[in-house]
């Protein structure tokens, strides 16, 4: 067994690569009953080190012919864990709730083993998990899956994709029907396309770009960080304050200013004060000035 070499299926490189065998068992049944023999190996790939557990399973008394004058027995051979054939799980799972992280890949398990309707199940389970993480209501999947087309946090299109799933799924729940594997397959797609979508590029797009914005809550950390390069007591309207944020306002701009009144009004946002627009100005913008916090100066009871 030194330095023996098979050919076999890696599910980190997603081919066939040469392994190393460090360990082979082999069993027998003698001829005179049924000549089959069951080999299996312990093998680790020669590219990324992987290690699986190959079985072959050799029948003796079955052929098929190979050319004129040549013949093979059959031989069936599985490769463990089993894997799905050219697909890559998503790698990237910090952003994603350990919840919905959890049946994503409870699901991949059944897709693996081929239990296509527990399969099912785990998908439109995950839609739910979704919907649970992200507070989306509704008394049925059906309206769940509408609310999050309607606010904005998937597509209309992709809506339309989940509702096949939810239907996947119910069939699998109430009249434990099987799903076919492509469609396994291309549901799972869905699904991971939505959790791109909602997770993993939503916390990445909000790191590194400029994202639209939609309400008070979103302009916040904008005006707090450029309230800090204003200089004390100077005046400004909302459109100075914002500087270049405020293209990323593209509507709505009155309901957040009218907001953020309020706010300063009430003590909750705190720097700024709102002043009156003098007479004299045309502008009818309204008008904000930057507060400096007066500092007491501490007595010296020491004498």
């Amino acid at each position: 067994m030194a330095d023996e070499i098979i050919w076999s299926e890696c599910r980190s490189c997603k081919r066939s690569t040469r392994h190393k065998v460090l360990g082979e068992s082999c069993k027998v049944t003698p001829p005179e009953f049924y000549h089959e023999e069951t080999k299996n190996y312990l093998l680790e790939c020669n590219g990324c080190t992987t290690v699986a557990f190959r079985t072959e399973y050799h029948d003796y008394e079955s052929y098929r012919q190979t050319g004129p004058d040549d013949y093979e027995h059959d031989i069936s051979i599985e490769v463990f864990p089993h894997q799905i054939k050219d697909h890559s799980p998503i790698d990237s799972f910090f952003e994603v709730p350990n919840i919905v992280d959890r049946i994503y890949k409870e699901s991949l398990l059944a897709i693996q083993e081929g239990a296509f309707t527990l399969a099912g199940l785990g998908l439109r389970a995950t839609i739910e998990a979704i919907c649970n993480d992200k507070e989306v209501k509704g008394k049925n999947l059906q309206i769940r899956i509408n609310a999050m087309s309607r606010s904005g946090m998937i597509s209309k299109s992709d809506a339309e994709r989940l509702h096949a799933i939810r239907f996947m799924g119910n069939d699998a729940a109430h009249d434990i029907k099987k799903a076919k594997e492509k469609s396994v397959l291309i549901a799972l797609k869905i699904i991971e396309h939505i959790l791109l979508s909602v997770y993993v590029f939503e916390e990445e797009v909000n790191k590194h770009l400029e994202t639209p914005i939609s309400c008070l809550d979103d302009a916040v950390p904008v005006l707090e960080s450029n309230l800090s390069n204003i200089e004390g007591d100077s005046t400004f309207t909302l459109t100075k304050w914002l500087g270049k944020s405020r293209r990323r306002i593209l509507e709505k701009l009155d309901d957040i200013e009218t907001e953020l009144i309020a706010n300063i009004e009430s003590g909750e946002f705190i720097g700024v004060e709102t002043i009156n627009t003098p007479e004299s100005e045309e502008s009818t913008s309204q008008l904000y000035k930057k507060v400096v916090p007066v500092v007491e100066e501490v007595e010296d009871d020491d004498e």
